[in-house]
Parts: C-alpha cells; structure tokens; sequence
C-alpha cells in the first residue's frame, strides 16, 4: 500500500497539470544537478492564457500543488499593471517530491530504456574484455538511437581497431555518421578494448599562430578578431597564438599531437624551435570565462600572466561603468574561477569584476595595446 498523500481529485480532470507535472519530472531525470523551473508565460503554460476557460481557477490549482503540497514554490515574476498576475512567475520543483510525482502519474523510476540498455549489453557482452560492464555503469542515451544500437555501435569499434585511426573516423563507421560521439570517452573505450584502444588516436590540436623570426615573448588570444587585429600591428618583440576560448586549454597543447597553422609571414621554424621558451602572457574577455582560461592554460604554462598591456584599457572601462551584465550576453553560467595564481588577475581583474558585477569582451578595445 502507498505511503504517499492520495493525488487532488481534479488532477484526473487537468491533463495540462500532468503534462506539467511530466516535464518536471523528465528534467529531473536528465539532469539532477540543476533545479526544475519553469516560468509562466503563454509559451510554456498556454493554458493559463486561454481565456475560454477560468484560467483564474487553474491558477489556484497551481497555487494549490505550491502551498497544500509543497511540489513548488512560486518566485513571483515581473509583471505590467494589465498583465495577468502569474506571468512570468517562476515554479520552482522540490526534487524531494519526486516519489509523491511518479505515484500520482504511475511513472515508475525503473526506466524502461535502461532496461533496454542492460538486454543490449548482454547481448553483445562477449565483444567487450570486460563483458560490456563499462557500459553497464555508463549508460548513455541520445536522441533517435535505440539502446542497441548504441551497443552495437559499440561492439563493432573493434572492426577498426587493427590500424592507426581517429575516434572521428571510427565515429562516424559505428554510429550513423555521428562522428563526435566518441569524443571524450577514451576511458570507456580502455575499458572496453584495452591496449587495443591505443589504436586510436588522440584528435590533434589546431592552433592559428603568428611569428616574427625572434621574439622573446609569447601572446595567447581568446578572440578571433582580436587575434587578426595583433596580428596585422604585433606588439614588439612577441608571437602570436589564437587561443579559441578554451581550446589551448587543453592538456594536449604541449603533445605531440598540437599542431600549429601559420599566417602568411610568419616564420614557423623560429616559432616551434622558440615559442615553449619564451614568456607566455594571455589575454582575452575581462569575464570569468576569461579568468578561467587564464587558469586552465597555467596547468601547461606555469609562468604565464595575464597581459597587462591589453587588460589595463578594458579594467579602467569596466571600473568607469562600461562592460554588461552576465544576463544581457547570455554569460549566466560562467562561473567564478576563485584564484588563477596569476596576481594582476587575482588582485585586481578579478575583484574588478565581482566589485561592478559586470563583464567586458575584449573587442570593446577599439585601439591597439601598446
């Protein structure tokens, strides 16, 4: 016998309640580490906004499942003297209700797909080392592929395994085209294959450079235009590097596997024999972003600093009331990277940043550093 509170009798009656109440609990299964919201407005909640009906008393069901039951809590919105007075309100769900959810609805947590999953790994288990128990613990589920055939994409990875070839390649073969599928599973693929893995190579790193014949410092850039604009009036003395936000980030950028494509008048031989030897300094966005490739980069490049000859102009615009709010670029989610260990970042970008709340691209640098 159930434990939980008996459903309102008027859900049966409100198929637009369920189908909310189902969306939250879809969201909470494909991402628990982000709360459920959803905020009222005639796109999402339509039936709030058909005036056919007494959208006043639908409005206290929802107000109902808030206070009577504690399934939300309702963030009042904003909203103009003729507007209705929920638009805009945001229902936020209680994750700890999801069991009193799945009984009302009858939406058990066995999830059939996982159980589709499991059949397909015993299925195909002995083209696995391991049996297929990496996948077991690692289920993954996307848009318009079944389980098995996820699995047996799986399974036939080892058809290419003879050779030197790219995750890309082998992607694309075993997945209906999907070429990016295997991109950051090189652990499950050890798992699965062992040493045989080996046989796929890690995807290369593709960085645009500038450089002068001699330079004694190295510049890393976050932004294209930027880059191009340095590039056509290089600061003395240094070479260039186009970042591409967090791409020069990664571990690889001092493997083997970088490669390097230079624009014309560059001296490429000067740069791979001198750039890991000289002063590296970065510069890019005055946002955490920004901070946070700065930090990336020094687990490769210890000694690399933030550029102060491009910082400065946008830290003297942002203290003076330029820059943009995280909302308005659509930058909600970066996050603080705490400290860089670079001290003109961590002493002064930084606190600049948290001080005015607002961020600044460095684009807004119409002029060139010097």
């Amino acid at each position: 016998m159930s434990t939980h509170p008996a459903a309102p009798p008027w859900l049966a009656e409100e198929p637009w309640v369920r189908d909310l109440l189902l969306w939250c609990l879809q969201r909470l299964h494909n991402d628990r580490q982000r709360a459920v919201t959803r905020r009222i407005t005639p796109r999402n909640l339509p039936a709030l906004f058909d005036f056919n009906q007494d959208t006043d008393y639908r409005w206290q069901l929802l107000q109902s499942l808030a206070k009577d039951h504690a399934i939300f809590t309702i963030q009042p919105g904003k909203a103009g003297p003729n507007d209705e007075p929920y638009l805009n309100t945001q229902l936020r769900l209680d994750p700890a209700k999801e069991d009193i959810l799945r009984a009302w609805l009858q939406q058990p947590k066995v999830d059939p797909y996982l159980l589709a999953w499991s059949a397909a790994v015993q299925r195909h288990a002995v083209a696995f080392i391991d049996q297929g128990q990496a996948l077991l613990n690692n289920p993954i589920q996307l848009p318009d592929f079944a389980a098995d055939e996820l699995v047996g994409g799986f399974a036939r990875i080892g058809d290419y395994l003879g050779q030197a070839t790219t995750a890309r390649h082998v992607a694309a073969r075993c997945f209906a085209g999907h070429s990016k599928l295997l991109d950051q599973r090189s652990e499950l693929l050890f798992a699965l294959y062992g040493p045989r893995a080996a046989a796929i190579q890690p995807r290369p790193l593709l960085l645009n450079a500038w450089a002068p014949s001699s330079f004694s410092q190295v510049l890393l850039i976050e932004n294209q235009d930027s880059f191009l604009q340095l590039a056509d009036q290089p600061p003395a003395d240094c070479a260039l590097v186009y970042s591409a936000g967090f791409r020069a980030s990664a571990e690889r950028l001092l493997s083997a596997h970088t490669r390097f494509a230079f624009l014309p008048g560059s001296d490429s031989t000067a740069f791979q024999q001198q750039w890991l030897n000289v002063q590296p300094w970065f510069w890019g966005d005055l946002d955490y972003a920004g901070m946070a490739i700065l930090k990336a980069l020094r687990h490769s490049l210890p000694s690399l600093q933030a550029w102060q000859s491009g910082y400065q102009p946008l830290l003297e615009a942002l203290r003076n009331g330029a820059g943009h709010r995280p909302e308005q670029a659509g930058k909600t989610r970066q996050v603080d990277p705490g400290q860089t260990g670079c001290p003109f970042a961590d002493e002064q970008l930084l606190p600049a940043i948290r001080e005015t709340g607002h961020f600044l691209d460095q684009e807004w640098l119409a002029g060139l550093p010097v």
